[in-house]
C-alpha cells in the first residue's frame, strides 16, 4: 500500500511541477498564465465528461502567487481534467456504500483513453486504472481516497470540502 501511495503521489507531483519560475526565454513549451487560463477555458467548453452532482467548472484556473510564473503547454488542460476527476471521484468516494458509484466508476475509466491522460499523464505501471479505479471496482476505495486527498486539493477548496 505504501509503495502505491507513492506512486500515486509522484504521478501527482509529476503533474503538479507544470507551474515553474520564470526563465530567461519563453519557449514554445511555456504559456503566461493568461495564456494557460484560456487552455484551460477551451478545455471546459468542450470538456468530454459531465461533471458529478451538479459540480460546474470554476470560471478561472487557479493563479500562481507570483505573476512571473510560467505554466507548461498542457497544464491548463489538466486542471480542467483534474478538476473532473476529483468531481467524479468525490461522488464515487461518497457512494460507496450503496453501490451506486459503478456508474461513476465506469466514467472515470474513460478518462484513461483520452488524449490528455495519453500525453501528459505518466503511468507506465497503469497504477490510476489498476489501483484507484480497479480496487474501487472490487469494493476497495482506499487508494482512490489516498489519491483524492492528496491530488483534489483545489477541487475540495473550490467546493468547500
Amino acid at each position: 500500500m505504501k509503495k502505491t501511495f507513492a506512486m500515486l503521489l509522484t504521478v501527482g507531483m509529476m503533474l503538479g511541477v507544470g507551474a515553474c519560475g520564470q526563465s530567461a526565454t519563453n519557449s514554445a513549451d511555456t504559456l503566461t498564465w493568461e495564456q494557460s487560463n484560456q487552455e484551460y477555458k477551451k478545455t471546459t467548453e468542450n470538456f468530454p465528461f459531465a461533471l458529478s452532482d451538479g459540480d460546474q467548472f470554476p470560471s478561472d484556473m487557479t493563479k500562481a502567487t507570483s505573476d512571473n510564473q510560467l505554466y507548461q503547454k498542457g497544464w491548463g488542460e489538466g486542471q480542467a481534467y483534474f478538476y473532473w476527476i476529483c468531481s467524479t471521484e468525490n461522488k464515487i468516494l461518497n457512494n460507496s456504500d450503496d453501490g451506486s458509484d459503478q456508474q461513476s466508476l465506469s466514467e472515470l475509466e474513460k478518462v484513461t483513453d483520452t488524449d490528455w491522460f495519453k500525453t501528459y499523464y505518466i503511468d507506465e505501471d497503469n497504477v490510476f486504472k489498476n489501483e484507484v479505479i480497479g480496487k474501487a471496482q472490487l469494493g476497495d476505495t482506499s487508494v482512490m481516497q489516498q489519491f483524492y486527498d492528496s491530488d483534489c486539493t483545489w477541487y475540495r477548496d473550490v467546493n468547500g470540502l
